[in-house]
């Protein structure tokens, strides 16, 4: 059987192996990383869609194939970083036992920590102007969210309960952003102990 020819009558079209969509899945992740690279090496502002193509290897009839601009990259981008950012920090802060703090600290630090090229879109960028606002507005509920029923659910009152939340989530993104772009000197240690610190502070103000 020949390799562009159809398994069967229903099946997708095979070529070198892959189908059409496993081909263009391939080219989306190669884009996005190629944007992570870039944001790594200038920030937001170096991601072009030129730049973008360059570093991927693919000219822009495949950039718009997956995207209608570099503006849709980033947001796409900066969601899948959020949702990566997301998902272990609710594994610790589900829990509900005296460790509690500390894991869930530790784990948001060392996440910052892995990938600098996302920890720099994800919390550096969105304080320059690329674009990002509305996208940063419309991610940062869910982490508001977690914190509020999770961290903060012991708080009576639902708007103290929501100020401590909102409070702690955008101090702590400008305090990431300040660590990140070296005018917050601080160690990883000492983060964790902050982090720990001011949970147990918020709680503790309206107790």
């Amino acid at each position: 059987m020949h390799s562009d020819q159809r398994s069967d009558d229903s099946g997708p079209r095979i070529w070198g192996g892959t189908t059409l969509s496993e081909r263009k899945q391939a080219r989306r992740s190669a884009l996005l990383e190629a944007a992570l690279d870039l944001i790594g090496e200038s920030g937001a502002a170096g991601v072009t869609m030129r730049a973008v193509c360059r570093r991927a290897g693919l000219t822009d009839r495949y950039f718009y194939e997956s995207f209608a601009s570099r503006d849709e990259l980033l947001d796409v981008l900066y969601r899948q970083i959020a949702d990566d950012f997301l998902e272990p920090m609710t594994v610790f802060a589900v829990a509900d036992d005296a460790s509690r703090d500390r894991a869930l600290s530790e784990a948001l630090v060392d996440k910052v920590l892995e990938d600098p090229r996302k920890s720099r879109l994800f919390l550096v960028e969105p304080y320059s102007s690329t674009g990002l606002g509305q996208t940063t507005i419309a991610v940062m509920p869910a982490f508001t969210r977690l914190i509020q029923d999770h961290l903060f659910y012991r708080i009576d009152d639902p708007v103290r309960r929501r100020l401590a939340a909102v409070t702690m989530a955008s101090g702590n993104a400008g305090m990431f952003s300040a660590w990140l772009n070296g005018s917050l000197r601080a160690t990883r240690t000492e983060i964790i102990d902050h982090l720990v610190a001011m949970l147990g502070a918020y709680r503790g103000l309206y107790r």
